[in-house]
């Protein structure tokens, strides 16, 4: 769809009034035809700001038509500089980064199919992978941040400490939409070991950076809201665990509703092996039991109604 009339005569079929005010405000290249669109179909999205509107009309410039994956916003996005220290500008660029996408991919759902536009299925899968791509990025940052500060974090016999961060929800299926949280728990290899920390502080120190960074407010928005709420213990419990506490939690404590949410962990940054360990010893046995119990599929009916009747309100 490279004629901007075209574009222009869309935005007009949804609001003529606000299509004409942004087209006389942004001009009608190609470019800034498609910001028109935008603009006029998502309101809240088009936060018309200079470094923004030059973000998306750059990506406009590069096509619309393919899908973006992981490894391909990996490549674009912008990366944390060794050594910059506590840099407020890695942030800046990563929500504009975020925004731009965004804004691309919200474009793509709104145009038909014939007119280069992208079904829902592809839609959730960007967005997926544009979340996936912020965290592992700011989680990057974090660790280098917090490494600087505290020293390289070290188990007992030496070997690197690492964490890795599992999505949960939308974000594990890869189904997240335009309004959804992106729901994380974070685990770390052992508490035995330490940087000029004790491991648990060191993570937990990296894991709330790396969440600041993605959804503190700024005069820019937020990259997206993040929700840890899915970790052992909900809200009351430590913002993150390490792989010994995570399986003593799910053994003794983990409820049906657990079982039903780990069905779609993913590890999604971090350190990848060690989410593969975590998903083959403690959430699989977790939640594929050797024995069947006779009352989980009536309990499983009653998660069901209970989060139709939370939905309903």
């Amino acid at each position: 769809m490279d004629d901007p009339a075209r574009w222009l005569s869309l935005a007009e079929t949804i609001d003529g009034d606000r299509a004409r005010e942004l087209g006389r405000e942004l001009g009608t290249t190609k470019e800034r035809a498609a910001l028109v669109l935008l603009g006029t179909a998502f309101p809240p999205l088009c936060t018309l700001s200079g470094p923004r509107v030059d973000a998306f009309t750059r990506l406009v410039s590069e096509g619309l038509q393919s899908e973006r994956r992981a490894e391909d916003l990996l490549r674009k996005a912008p990366q944390p500089r060794p050594g910059a220290g506590d840099d407020p500008a890695f942030g800046a660029a990563l929500r504009r980064f975020v925004w731009a996408e965004r804004a691309r991919i919200a474009l793509r759902e709104l145009l038909p199919l014939e007119l280069g536009g992208a079904p829902i299925a592809i839609t959730a899968r960007e967005l997926s992978a544009l979340a996936e791509v912020s965290l592992a990025l700011a989680l990057a940052e974090a660790e280098a941040f917090v490494a600087q500060q505290a020293g390289p974090p070290r188990r007992a016999d030496g070997a690197p400490s690492t964490l890795v961060a599992f999505g949960m929800g939308k974000l594990g299926g890869e189904e997240l939409n335009a309004g959804s949280d992106v729901d994380l728990v974070f685990v770390y290899d052992t508490d035995e070991g330490e940087s000029s920390l004790p491991l648990h502080e060191h993570w937990t120190r990296v894991a709330r950076r790396a969440v600041a960074t993605l959804d503190t407010p700024t005069e820019e928005g937020f990259a997206w809201r993040v929700d840890l709420r899915l970790r052992p213990e909900g809200s009351r419990g430590p913002l993150v665990n390490s792989v010994a506490a995570t399986e003593r939690y799910y053994e003794t404590w983990g409820r049906l509703w657990e079982r039903a949410a780990l069905l779609r962990a993913r590890p999604i940054a971090g350190d990848r092996a060690l989410g593969a360990l975590v998903e083959r010893e403690i959430i699989t046995p977790f939640v594929y039991r050797h024995t069947v119990d006779p009352t989980i599929a009536l309990g499983l009916a009653d998660l069901l109604e209970r989060s139709r009747r939370e939905l309903s309100k």
